[in-house]
């Protein structure tokens, strides 16, 4: 089978993390062409400096660039609430010990996606900024890019605002050229993330693991789910991960094809993706898949089988 060219666009991030080890362990499936850093959970420099640390720890890396340190537009909000000062709290990191390829995301995208044989599919878990901009300054790009699986919206209801998910919300700008782009769209939304979550029982058999890579997992998420507890959470969604899954086992979802409008008004609306899901409504070009259900069985099977690879490979 043919390897999957792709390049992740993150804010790390305790669930950015996870979704970068679910691609790093599945490397025979998913050629990782780069990974790239945006503002978001935390400030540019700190989820820069922790993607270099995640990599100092594993012992791994993969080209890397540091991108977007705010909106196109609007002020910086941060989710410096979930994921703690650092942006990835819970865990003592090593000093990373190498420099990134670039510090410019929007070029290093760009060389990268040119200079693949075939199409690339683009991975943004963070708010949209880089991506928008490279479809903004180099919309060439658009015609080699297969595919966009994002994480971010909700057609129901919001996290950062009763009708907006975070990373909409920082910057709709951008989420408006991105869902605008024409560019074939996977949306994991709300709606499935909280599916895919992991719970209080599966997070103690990771800190009590052996394994190097099991065991910060286990860590990291402690700490992550100590803000979703506070809202009365019993499991604990894993954002980012479903837009990784997708690529490696589409057939675990359920989805609906629909046409994700993005409001970038002042109003309450803002961040707002906003979707006709009646089941009557029929749309002769739908410009998003909206995966809509998971099976959570399966999907926390694969994630963990992840983690236990990467411990032997890091052992």
């Amino acid at each position: 089978m043919e390897k999957r060219d792709i390049i992740i666009d993150c804010d790390p991030g305790h669930d950015d993390v996870m979704a970068l080890l679910l691609a790093l362990a599945n490397q025979d499936e998913l050629n990782i062409l780069g990974v790239t850093t945006v503002a978001g959970n935390q400030t540019l420099e700190k989820v820069t400096y922790n993607l270099r640390r995640l990599y100092a720890y594993l012992g791994m890396r993969t080209p890397a660039a540091s991108g977007a340190s705010k909106p196109i537009i609007r002020k910086l909000q941060l989710g410096d609430d979930v994921h703690g000062v650092t942006g990835l709290d819970g865990w003592e990191f090593p000093e990373p010990d190498f420099q990134l390829d670039s510090t410019n995301a929007v070029t290093f995208m760009r060389d990268k996606i040119m200079a693949a044989k075939g199409k690339v599919t683009l991975v943004p878990v963070g708010p949209l900024t880089n991506i928008g901009l490279l479809l903004s300054v180099f919309p060439e790009v658009k015609d080699k890019i297969e595919l966009i699986s994002l994480m971010g919206g909700s057609i129901y209801a919001g996290n950062r605002t009763p009708h907006a998910e975070f990373n909409i919300f920082v910057d709709p700008e951008a989420a408006k050229v991105v869902f605008d782009s024409g560019i074939p769209i996977v949306m994991s939304g709300l709606e499935v993330t909280h599916e895919a979550a992991i719970t209080d029982s599966e997070i103690q058999e990771l800190r009590e693991s052996d394994g190097r890579v099991s065991k910060m997992c286990g860590e990291l998420l402690y700490f992550y789910t100590r803000y979703h507890s506070r809202e009365g959470y019993s499991s604990y969604p894993l954002h980012d991960v479903c837009s990784v899954m997708y690529l490696l086992r589409p057939e675990i979802f359920k989805w609906k094809d629909l046409q994700v409008d993005i409001d970038v008004s002042e109003g309450p609306h803002r961040g707002r993706t906003a979707a006709d899901n009646r089941e009557w409504m029929r749309y002769d070009r739908p410009n998003t898949r909206v995966l809509l259900h998971v099976d959570r069985e399966e999907f926390m099977k694969i994630l963990r089988k992840a983690f236990e690879k990467l411990d032997e490979l890091t052992a």
